[in-house]
């Protein structure tokens, strides 16, 4: 077992130069190291260490030159070439070039994970130069470069790839490599410094210490003694506390969105929800002011938009949060129009142990006009599971990769996996085929069509942006990133 690091947060020696620093980060456990493997988000961190992204987000989420230096479309925007950051090795010594982002993206699309999945429009690779590398698309795909800024644009030695042992001995380009010596799988990663490193301003810090840690309780304590630098406040309401102790403390929303989403548009589980009139009842019957004060400690307002406006992108309307006001009368006279009168009975995923100030109100909201939870408890992956599998015609949950055309094919098309039933809507398929094929003030004006045409049909029930809480130690700052789940590592600095 590996002995604990002691963190910058705890080691008192502010006078020390920031490289002999450690960084210890409390945070979840990946899935191995091999990009084609990684689910976006929340197991970054444990990557970042080791691999450069082609792209890198700035603050908006937006691509910003990292080991691809430039890039453009053509015309149809179904080629994208890029021109590579010359100079740049591995840390066994391999160079990285065109023919390593080939490989690399050849790679990690034959992966099964969300990660692949982003490449899944990359229908060949082609090297153009040693320095130049061209990404020939099926379709248009609006979401590819803002996705090769994370875990589908890391890259990783050709020869590691070639070796198949990329799950355990990972080898990039990265600012730190793996200490093997000081790693104990499952429980704690050590990364030392790459001294051949192309950008080594950016991380200033000598060693990072990833520690497996998913016990908010266990996260908060290790902040507060100085055993972590940084890591995850899993609950909102701990955040006064952590603040109290002295921590910084970062509220922001990441595009992600809790709402109580309608699986089942169709009717085919639970025929009432075929009809709109019964889905904008639910709307109407949820008192979204109570449920979000109590959840985000009133960080953040509620909204009945899919598009929210943490995402900063143009899409969110500030009219249509107005759409379903709490008003139990109204959704009991939509039921009553519907010909549910006295309600219906309907089967969700119980997620009370994780989020208890949403489900306890929610239950009573909907009872109140006569329609009755019953839920289905049981281990959050099997409920995940189950969600996934289509087993209920509605649920709560808080959504991960609202990029906006992320949100199109993971949510609204008719194949998407959190379409589970399959719903199909000729409007919205028509819809996110027109945003595929355009760009810029016309892709907008497509956008906002569908976020009012999702909002008018209640296509769900949205609560609110998802708000993070994450702290860092008294000498460590760090800065949220659109989109991403966690500070990516290079936001990391001493503090002043």
């Amino acid at each position: 077992m590996l002995a604990a690091t002691a963190a910058c947060g705890g080691s008192g020696g502010s006078a020390a130069p920031a490289d002999s620093k450690t960084l210890t980060i409390a945070t979840s456990d990946g899935l191995g190291f091999d990009p084609k493997d990684a689910q976006p988000g929340y197991f970054d961190q444990y990557l970042q260490p080791v691999y450069d992204s082609l792209v890198r987000p700035d603050a908006k989420g937006n691509p910003s030159p990292n080991l691809a230096t430039s890039w453009q479309y053509d015309a149809n925007r179904t080629t994208l070439t890029m021109r590579l950051r010359s100079g740049v090795t591995f840390t066994d010594g391999t160079p990285f070039d065109a023919q390593a982002v080939k490989a690399n993206l050849e790679h990690t699309k034959s992966g099964t994970s969300t990660t692949a999945g982003q490449l899944a429009l990359v229908d060949t690779v082609t090297a153009t130069g040693a320095d130049q590398v061209a990404l020939h698309l099926t379709k248009p795909d609006p979401s590819l470069l803002p996705n090769l800024g994370a875990s589908a644009g890391m890259m990783a030695s050709p020869k590691a790839i070639a070796g198949g042992r990329l799950k355990t001995d990972p080898v990039g380009t990265g600012p730190y490599t793996l200490d093997a010596s000081a790693t104990t799988s499952g429980s704690s990663y050590t990364f030392v410094r790459n001294p051949g490193y192309w950008n080594k301003a950016d991380y200033p810090f000598g060693r990072v210490v990833v520690k497996v840690v998913t016990d908010g309780t266990a996260i908060l304590n290790g902040l507060r003694s100085g055993q972590f630098s940084a890591g995850a406040i899993l609950s909102t309401k701990d955040g006064p506390t952590a603040e109290k102790a002295g921590l910084h403390v970062l509220y922001y929303p990441n595009g992600d969105l809790e709402a109580l989403y309608f699986y089942d548009k169709a009717g085919t589980i639970v025929p009432a929800l075929a009809n709109p009139k019964v889905r904008q009842a639910i709307n109407f019957a949820i008192n979204r002011d109570a449920i979000v004060k109590a959840r985000t400690l009133g960080k953040v307002g509620p909204t009945t938009q899919m598009f929210s406006i943490s995402a900063d992108n143009g899409i969110y309307d500030p009219a249509l949060d107005t759409a379903y006001p709490y008003d139990p009368a109204k959704a009991r006279q939509l039921l009553t129009e519907a010909g549910y009168p006295n309600g219906f009975e309907v089967t969700v995923p119980d997620w009370s142990a994780v989020a208890p100030e949403v489900m306890a109100p929610l239950n009573q909201d909907l009872e109140a006009i006569g329609i009755r939870l019953k839920l289905d408890a049981g281990p959050q992956l099997q409920v995940y599971t189950n969600t996934l599998q289509g087993k209920y015609a509605m649920g709560w949950q808080p959504y991960d990769d609202n990029r906006p055309w992320d949100l199109t094919q993971y949510q609204l098309k008719t194949d998407a996996p959190w379409n589970p039933l399959h719903y199909n809507d000729p409007t919205v398929n028509q819809l996110i085929g027109q945003i595929q094929l355009s760009e810029g003030d016309q892709q907008l004006q497509y956008y906002r069509q569908l976020n009012r045409y999702l909002v008018e049909q209640a296509w769900s029930a949205p609560l609110s942006p998802a708000i993070f809480a994450y702290a860092t130690a008294k000498d460590v700052t760090a800065s949220p990133v659109a989109y991403t789940k966690r500070p990516p590592l290079w936001t990391y600095r001493p503090a002043a």
